[in-house]
């Protein structure tokens, strides 16, 4: 079996192409194109149904590229266990960081890697949690940091470094802002619902955080009014800051720098920021030594 025949082929489907596809692959149109039409002779019957810019995949297609997925994932663990073996580590780690916290994260814990395993070659790639898990699955991540709730975990396996509060973050001249504090530890705990007629900034539906402060929304009885919504906890925090609007913030972002108090809901709701790893897949020496030095900087920021 041809392993460069099956990424190829595999690369076809992702790209929807075979033009990128040939591109990413580095090898010529008319040379992948060759490769799919002997392949589907020998098959007898064809892989894509051919578009100009979106190939799509048929019954068989399926059904070859189901296998050939788990016959490269069984590549790609039995190079990694060979290479532990022969104390000959891996030499590339992809690892996923969701934005913001995720570079913030890799940035803190690179050095010592590097120290480590100077050889190793690691490729950060910045997504958000929904791609990440598609990726961890595919065998495209070696590991992944995610935020999200228990019920959002798929069948991937999920460390988890951190539980995480969801606050209210009102401005600090707000009017209701009676009881609740800059430092969100001490801050009081109050009903969403005092705020229903406030404006809100709001993460985007994307955001594996939307489902939980949508729930918390119902819970209080009420559809927020929203300014906009944002990718981005940073830049939600500064709106709050500037007096525009409340928010639900995770509390890794719950600044004290007065501008902006806060308080705690009666649901106390949660969610958790953890490193992903695909089910059965096999970490290395330099995927162990990179997981264990996330978990003691999640530990370090618990203790601050």
């Amino acid at each position: 079996m041809d392993l460069h025949l099956l990424e190829n082929i595999v690369c076809i489907a992702e790209e929807r192409s075979i033009t990128r596809a040939a591109e990413k692959r580095f090898v010529t149109q008319s040379a992948l194109n060759q490769q799919l039409q002997k392949l589907e002779e020998e098959l007898g019957t064809p892989l894509f149904l051919r578009a100009r810019s979106n190939w799509q995949p048929t019954p068989a297609g399926e059904a070859y590229l189901a296998a050939a997925r788990q016959m490269l994932l069984l590549k790609k663990d039995a190079y990694a266990r060979i290479a532990d073996c022969a104390e000959k580590n891996s030499r590339h780690l992809t690892v996923g960081l969701i934005p913001e916290r995720g570079v913030e994260m890799f940035t803190a814990v690179y050095p010592d890697f590097h120290r480590a395993f100077a050889h190793v070659q690691v490729e950060p790639v910045e997504c958000h949690v929904t791609a990440m898990q598609r990726m961890i699955t595919a065998g495209q991540l070696d590991l992944g940091l995610a935020t999200l709730t228990p019920a959002q975990r798929d069948g991937n396996v999920y460390h988890v470094m951190a539980e995480e509060e969801i606050l209210l973050a009102v401005p600090a001249g707000h009017p209701l802002a009676a009881g609740a504090s800059a430092d969100y530890r001490r801050a009081s705990e109050t009903d969403l619902s005092r705020f229903a007629q406030e404006p809100f900034v709001r993460i985007y539906q994307r955001s594996t955080l939307f489902s939980l402060t949508q729930s918390l929304f119902e819970q209080a009885g009420f559809t927020p009014r929203v300014l906009f919504s944002t990718a981005s906890s940073v830049s939600t925090y500064r709106i709050v800051s500037l007096g525009l609007g409340c928010a639900l913030l995770p509390a890794t972002y719950a600044a004290a720098d007065g501008s902006v108090v806060y308080f705690r809901l009666p649901q106390r709701p949660t969610w958790e920021v953890t490193l992903c790893s695909r089910k059965d897949g096999y970490l290395g020496k330099a995927a162990q030594h990179y997981l264990s030095l996330c978990r003691a900087y999640w530990a370090d920021k618990a203790r601050q």
